[in-house]
């Protein structure tokens, strides 16, 4: 695929669009500068040196696998010694399934091809073979049983490719060095040589009686399968071992190696994706907006490729949850590269403070870093309870949750940023974008149906347990377990902070265990008591944190409001008695902040310091105080919607 922003990329999304005719010449234009404009956003997720010759356009089978091969290269990028041994098993079963799904997609769209190219069936023959022969080398080829009945079963097969190869021009020398080739591997897999090198040879004359052209047009999936044959081979050691770094290398460099060769390159973000992203009423907002003000058209239009790529990201893996691992580690990376773009000083100073959008915009900015890097941690938690879910269901289930939530604040975003300049679209693309405020009620509105069930229950087992009435203790105990392990499945419950998260599944995972199959009835149910007795503590605590925050949250933002408004007294220059007055009351107000916000309260220091020392000018602390208390301000604004 040309690289994204290329006139010949350009050219033929040009080209795509008038033939669909869904676009207008002025659509176009404003495409083309949204694509110049993004392009620190839009660089290829995953590139290469450019190839010499390439294919102007791909079918969507093709496209699937050039994208889960860039996807896949660039989660090995990002995996580190430090992060394997976080999971080590699990990752390496990623990385295995990974290889194994590169091959079922090279299969596709070499099957695709094929068809496409109109060869005779003999050749759907040989690709099957070659195909089939690269899933038995990754097995063990000791004796030959295994390979005689792969002959048995594909006897037909065999002398259908042997009749079409006869009748070539070289057919007989090709025949009779196919013959030998059999032959050799039927002496080494009984003992009389290496099985592997025999069976690499075999696949090797198998592929050189492929017809020329067809050759030259399958010639990047052969190659693909044929190193990822090789890859899985090697890795078939370490099945159920530990997965060594080397091994990480191997596949990494080999398949960095095929990329390369193939000159194949991963955008960001595809044109298609971006035109859907930006619909007829968003683009027509941001037409006068590239007319009057080319600085902030730029930063919006750098935000807008930032968030389209996130959610090209979060609707890919739709497979398994195992595909989806690398796609979760490079929309990590992304995540973090994008907080740090977001809160670039360099790009907000060149808007014009004059304009009214201004404020707003790099108000913006600043809570579109700050949702980054708290995706971004939320993001790795999930990840790792994927990685160690002991079910494909639990696996999916959490994976649900995470692109629901990661999927709902990036369009909480785009619409917030699209309210900026157009109030109107904001309310017809994004009405159901829920608000940090409204999330927060929703899990607190969760936890609180749990809690008022809870209790309930709970003196109720009390009693059974006073009585010794075992059997409905067990059920009573049975139903609070299903009641919180509902909590645990529902889709409020990633919307916990992680470790609140972890100290909610430590319990139910305890209730779970104490519940199942119990040596000793009697002293299980105690324990599960026990265990139920620390839910409720959990419960009540966090309900009296949540129900506290919003309180606290208003009573900070007016103590950082009013101590914003003494520093703005600060800039008259008083003197005497007045400039006295000023600083107690600025102590007196900010220090309230440092029970929740200590850098506040740093800051405060300093500049008290400075403002007694009489070698140091007072001025730079209470600048640098300002600028926290203004950042701080609008956190807690954009806290309370």
């Amino acid at each position: 695929m040309p690289a994204p922003g290329s006139p010949l990329q350009r050219l033929l999304l040009a080209r795509q669009l008038v033939r669909e005719k869904g676009l207008s010449k002025a659509d176009l234009a404003l495409l083309e500068d949204l694509l110049r404009e993004g392009a620190g956003d839009l660089e290829p997720l995953f590139g290469t040196a450019p190839a010499e010759t390439e294919g102007a356009g791909e079918s969507p089978v093709q496209a699937d696998l050039r994208r889960h091969f860039g996807l896949f290269l660039a989660f090995l990028h990002h995996l580190s010694p430090a992060r394997l041994e976080e999971a080590q098993a699990a990752l390496g079963s990623v990385v295995q399934r990974g290889l194994e799904d590169l091959r079922q997609r090279a299969e596709a769209a070499q099957r695709e091809l094929v068809r496409g190219l109109g060869q005779p069936p003999w050749v759907e023959d040989l690709l099957d073979l070659l195909a089939s022969l690269g899933r038995m080398g990754e097995a063990s080829l000791d004796g030959g049983d295994r390979w005689t009945a792969f002959v048995a079963e594909r006897r037909e097969a065999f002398r259908r490719i042997l009749s079409a190869l006869e009748g070539t021009e070289a057919g007989a020398a090709a025949v009779e060095q196919l013959n030998a080739r059999m032959k050799a591997f039927n002496r080494a897999i009984r003992g009389q040589g290496r099985p592997e090198e025999a069976l690499g040879r075999l696949s090797e004359q198998l592929e050189a009686c492929l017809p020329q052209e067809i050759r030259a047009q399958l010639h990047p999936l052969l190659l693909l399968q044929h190193v990822g044959a090789n890859l899985r081979m090697s890795l078939s050691r370490f099945a159920g071992k530990d997965f060594p770094w080397s091994a990480v290398e191997q596949v990494r460099g080999s398949l960095r190696w095929v990329w390369e060769h193939l000159g194949w390159t991963l955008p960001r973000v595809d044109p298609p994706l971006l035109r859907k992203r930006l619909p007829p009423r968003l683009r027509q907002a941001l037409v006068p907006l590239r007319e009057t003000d080319p600085a902030a058209f730029s930063i919006t239009a750098r935000a807008l490729a930032a968030h389209a790529s996130l959610l090209g990201l979060l609707e890919f893996p739709e497979a398994s949850p195992a595909q989806a691992i690398p796609a979760l580690f490079v929309m990590e990376a992304e995540l973090a590269r994008l907080a740090a773009r977001a809160s670039d000083p360099d790009r907000s100073a060149l808007l014009d403070p004059a304009r009214a959008e201004t404020s707003r915009l790099r108000a913006y900015l600043r809570q579109a870093a700050l949702s980054f890097r708290q995706d971004g941690e939320t993001l790795r938690g999930l990840r790792q309870e994927i990685l160690a879910a002991p079910t494909a269901e639990e696996e999916a289930r959490i994976l649900a949750h995470l692109r629901g939530l990661l999927a709902n604040h990036q369009k909480q975003l785009m619409g917030e940023l699209v309210g900026i300049f157009s109030q109107e679209a904001q309310d017809g693309l994004f009405p159901g974008a829920p608000s940090p405020m409204e999330e927060g009620e929703r899990l607190r509105v969760r936890v609180q149906r749990l809690w008022d069930q809870i209790p309930a229950l709970h003196g109720q087992l009390l009693l059974h347990l006073e009585l010794r009435d075992w059997p409905r203790l067990a059920l009573g105990l049975a139903q609070a377990h299903r009641q919180l392990l509902a909590f645990r499945q529902s889709p409020e419950f990633a919307l916990m902070r992680r470790p609140d998260r972890e100290e909610a599944e430590r319990f139910v995972q305890e209730l779970g265990w104490v519940l199942e199959a119990p040596q000793d009835v009697p002293k299980a149910l105690r324990e599960g008591m026990d265990s139920l007795a620390e839910a409720m503590r959990f419960l009540e605590l966090f309900l009296l944190r949540v129900n506290a925050r919003v309180p606290l949250i208003r009573q900070d933002l007016d103590v950082a409001q009013q101590a914003l408004g003494i520093i703005h007294d600060f800039a008259r220059g008083p003197e005497g008695t007045e400039r006295t007055r000023l600083v107690h009351k600025l102590i007196q107000t900010a220090k309230r902040l440092g029970g929740r916000d200590p850098q506040a309260l740093a800051l405060l220091k300093r500049w008290v310091r400075a403002e007694r020392s009489q070698r140091e000018d007072p001025a730079p602390a209470l600048d640098q105080l300002a600028a926290h208390l203004r950042h701080l301000t609008l956190r807690l604004e954009a806290a309370l919607g």
